[in-house]
């Protein structure tokens, strides 16, 4: 998930570690820009000739072949308006905000990566869909306003169902009331989330979040209408199974097996499902516990958010937390814990609060619960508890670790954690994008951890990504790898 909330700030300026923590704990949000941007120009790729077939995705870090991904322009700023009341581009800038996604899909044209832009493929579905039967998708999945937009039915399209037109989203009730006839997208953005392809066909996911299930319920639409996507069946349905799964949560091991977050915003039941669904092994990494969300929560948010496969044998991942050796001895515990403390003891004798101290000691309890592996078996879904984390397994398969903000070197333990490590997660560190084994796309700020992947050996394309990563998310998450492999 990829929407924001406020929490309150104790960045404290005498208190340097405090404003560090603060990016641990999450990023409260303000108002943003009201002026107009030029929507970037929607980009479709040619299917080739004799279409695909399965495998679709070999795995996350085979070549990439096409990617699905939506556009900006002033959607932005018309999301924002329906953001749940908080206008979710508040603290990044919009024109950068395009900018830099503009930035990311000249990349992709320049490596002759096919790009299907979501707004495309939206009015393709719509233009290819029985009329009845899109007046009843209209009215299952936006029934508030279902009837207005079926009375314009005529006029809709990708760009109407984005937010990207006035003339469908300025609208007036008869009370002269605000009416648009669609609720903003904030987070479509981040096309990861919605959907998956997988070696076997489409995952559907299914958000925890309102808005967020929109997204869900569109890629279903498309997938059935679009002619561009007549060849990848649904291999996979969230909402049939009733459990909860963002597609952050996933990523392709090969042709056989799957890694999946658990527990924060994917169900666990999820992994049994798919084992047994998609006849693949599955590889359970548990993530924060949804029931007892804290600071890690947000920044451990998915498992793309912590880990990403570069090369054949190559991982990037934040240090620390997915390491059995650190179970009991991660450095970031002792920081949280002082830090705790100075907050009690300052509340003894100030009237001002630092923060919560309760929140703080609920995300030290649940760091030990975070990385460890749970083996479900194909076809059967059968579980098998590991006793390992993800870094352990991932070494025993031969792979190299390259960790989020470098190696420490002669920095201080304190000083690497806050200002390397948990900084550079913050800013979207590991969640990378692969052209390629061994080729990849991060944002450009991530200099440590970018380094890092260069003196493994790792080809890093970066492109500017300062006003995109402060709603937390990275490149992984803006693209919905469609063909890999191929």
């Amino acid at each position: 998930m990829r929407l924001s909330y406020s929490i309150r700030s104790f960045a404290v300026p005498s208190y340097p570690a405090l404003a560090i923590l603060a990016l641990l704990l999450a990023v409260a949000c303000s108002p943003g820009a009201d002026t107009a941007i030029e929507a970037a120009a929607p980009t479709v790729g040619d299917i080739p000739e004799g279409g695909y077939s399965e495998p679709f995705v070999t795995a996350d870090v085979a070549t990439l072949n096409a990617t699905l991904l939506l556009s900006f322009g002033d959607n932005i700023l018309h999301s924002s308006a329906m953001g749940g009341g908080h206008p979710i581009f508040s603290m990044s800038h919009p024109p950068r905000v395009v900018d830099e996604h503009a930035k990311l899909v000249e990349i992709l044209e320049n490596e002759g990566v096919r790009v299907l832009d979501i707004r495309d493929l939206l009015t393709s579905a719509i233009n290819n869909t029985p009329r009845e039967e899109l007046e009843q998708f209209f009215r299952d999945v936006f029934p508030v306003t279902a009837d207005e937009i079926i009375a314009r039915i005529d006029e809709i399209d990708g760009d109407s169902i984005t937010n990207f037109r006035d003339d469908h989203f300025y609208l007036k009730a008869e009370d002269g009331t605000f009416d648009p006839l669609f609720p903003g997208m904030p987070s479509m953005y981040w096309s990861r989330d919605f959907a998956i392809s997988s070696p076997k066909g489409i995952i559907i996911g299914r958000g925890k979040a309102f808005q967020r299930s929109i997204e869900n319920h569109l890629m279903r639409f498309m997938v059935q209408h679009a002619p561009e996507l007549a060849d990848f069946p649904i291999a996979f349905d969230a909402y049939d199974h009733e459990v909860y799964l963002d597609g952050g949560d996933l990523i392709v091991y090969d042709e056989n097996t799957i890694l999946l977050g658990v527990d924060n915003r994917s169900d666990r039941e999820a992994a049994v499902l798919l084992a047994q669904n998609l006849d693949m092994d599955v590889y359970a990494v548990s993530m924060p516990p949804w029931d007892r969300r804290s600071g890690v929560s947000r920044q451990l948010l998915h498992l793309d958010s912590t880990f990403n496969i570069v090369d054949e044998k190559t991982a990037v991942v934040v240090p620390f937390f997915m390491e059995k050796e650190y179970n009991d001895s991660n450095p970031m515990v002792p920081i949280l814990l002082g830090l705790k403390r100075q907050i009690e003891t300052w509340a003894e004798h100030t009237e001002y609060e630092l923060g919560d101290p309760d929140s703080l000691q609920t995300t030290v309890d649940v760091i030990p619960e975070v990385g460890w592996l749970t083996h479900y078996a194909a076809g059967t879904g059968e579980g098998t508890e590991l006793d390992t984390k993800l870094v352990d397994w991932m070494r025993e398969q031969g792979f190299t670790i390259v960790y989020v903000g470098g190696p420490q070197g002669d920095l201080p333990i304190e000083k690497y954690v806050l200002e390397r490590a948990m900084l550079e997660l913050r800013w979207q560190g590991s969640n990378v994008v692969q052209l390629g084994p061994g080729k990849i796309i991060a944002y450009a700020h991530n200099i440590y951890t970018n380094q890092a992947l260069r003196d493994a050996g790792v080809e890093v394309v970066t492109f500017p990504g300062d006003s995109l990563s402060m709603r937390n998310g990275g490149p992984h998450c803006l693209l919905m790898p469609l063909v890999r492999g191929h």
